[in-house]
This record gives C-alpha cells, sequence and structure tokens, in this order.
C-alpha cells in the first residue's frame, strides 16, 4: 500500500505540530464514523472544519474541532471538554483523537 503525499486541493492544511499556545483538536476521519464525529462536535457546541494534516505516514483528513489560543478558554470549560472526550473514547478509536498543544521550544 502506498501513503497519499500530495495535499488535497481545496482542503485548508493544519500544521501537525501547532504553533507556540496554541491548543487543537481534530479527530481522523479515517479511524472514526464521521456522523458520531459530527454528533460529538455538536454536543460540546462547535462547527468541524474538514481539514488535512500532512504526517510522517501522509496525509490525514481530521474533523478540527478546536483550533485556539491556550488562554481562551476557562478551566471549568477545560475540564467539561475532558469529561466529554471520556466519553467519545468509549465510541470511536481512541487513536482517532488527535489532542495537542504548541509550545516554545527552549533555545
Amino acid at each position: 500500500m502506498t501513503t497519499a503525499t500530495l495535499e488535497v486541493k481545496g482542503l485548508r492544511t493544519v500544521r501537525y505540530i501547532p504553533k507556540s499556545g496554541e491548543h487543537q483538536l481534530s479527530i481522523n476521519l479515517g479511524l472514526a464514523d464521521a456522523s458520531t464525529v459530527f454528533e460529538f462536535a455538536k454536543q460540546i457546541g462547535v462547527q468541524p472544519e474538514i481539514v488535512q494534516i500532512p504526517s510522517k505516514s501522509g496525509i490525514e483528513i481530521h474533523a478540527l474541532l478546536i483550533c485556539e489560543s491556550l488562554d481562551t478558554s476557562p478551566l471549568s470549560e477545560g475540564i467539561k471538554l475532558s469529561n466529554k472526550l471520556d466519553e467519545l473514547t468509549e465510541q470511536i478509536n481512541p487513536d482517532a483523537i488527535r489532542h495537542v498543544y504548541g509550545r516554545t521550544q527552549a533555545a
């Protein structure tokens, strides 16, 4: 099997490693049922954006649920999101969930 390395025209490309201070939550649609992902997005009150994420293994198509600065969400919202993510892992392959943070690298 070959790995796709070309980008998909018309889809926004999201960096594999987020920018410093950025928080991203996305679901790999190659590993999860899309209807379950969209229902989850509705539950947490977001509109998913279909994006592509280049990785070492090729292009991945994700539903991007959150892409924001780390300081924009209050702690209580993070706890609610964590609880919802726990529920989601019971419905889809947990490997489909991509929850990443960008950080400043030491010089």
